[in-house]
């Protein structure tokens, strides 16, 4: 049996996996669930996994779910080496620290701008979500000021975890240059690798999907 990938690219959480398998080089079937047709409620999904999110991963028949949950699970698997999930103790606690932030502050903002867009037919992104976007700037700006990485002075899965969701949020609001410069100079520096490639058609259909909602 193959390794599996069940995603949809528009989510930011599936392109960070998406991004990691291909800066690990690896093989993985991937089968796209279109959230848009409601497909992750299908009983055959729900079987795997019950909180009916993507990505989730079949390795196997061993099956892993949440974004962070899956990243960590492939490096340590299948990495030729720990650099991106580093397995000393401090190092991968700062990674960890890092993950904690992009799943409790970073990626809440990213959410919490959109939906009103999305399921509450407004038709601009309320100015207090954008406040809590600068915020989320305001924290990433501050951690690149101590490490060239958001966790270390090379990359890991944190600064994966945390493109995918920045480079959604830069859909709608750009990073100021003046403001961020660390954090617009990792941006460029990431986008730069060969994997991000793997993130420009879900970029593509997030945008397609939001900018003709708003006015």
């Amino acid at each position: 049996m193959a390794i599996s990938l069940y995603y949809f690219e528009s989510a930011p959480p599936a392109r960070s996996v998406l991004m990691v398998i291909a800066a690990l080089k690896l093989k993985v079937d991937l089968i796209r669930i279109n959230l848009s047709n409601k497909e992750q409620f299908a009983e055959e999904f729900l079987q795997r996994n019950p909180t009916h999110t993507v990505p989730t991963l079949d390795d196997n028949g061993f099956i892993v779910w949440d974004s962070h949950a899956i990243v960590q699970y492939l490096v340590d698997k299948y990495g030729r080496t720990d650099e991106l999930y580093p397995k000393s103790f401090e190092e991968r606690t700062r990674v960890n620290q890092m993950l904690f932030f992009e799943t409790s502050i970073l990626f809440p903002s990213l959410a919490r701008a959109v939906r009103p867009v999305f399921y509450d037919n407004a038709t601009a992104v309320p100015d207090n979500k954008i406040k809590n976007i600068e915020a989320s700037f305001e924290f990433l700006e501050t951690f690149l000021s101590v490490t060239n990485y958001l966790a270390s002075n090379h990359l890991t899965i944190a600064d994966i975890c945390a493109l995918s969701t920045v480079s959604t949020i830069q859909i709608f609001h750009q990073v100021n240059n003046v403001k961020y410069p660390k954090l617009v100079a990792w941006l460029s520096k990431l986008k730069s690798l060969e994997f991000y490639n793997v993130n420009l058609d879900g970029i593509q259909m997030f945008t397609d999907m939001f900018m003709p909602l708003l006015k």
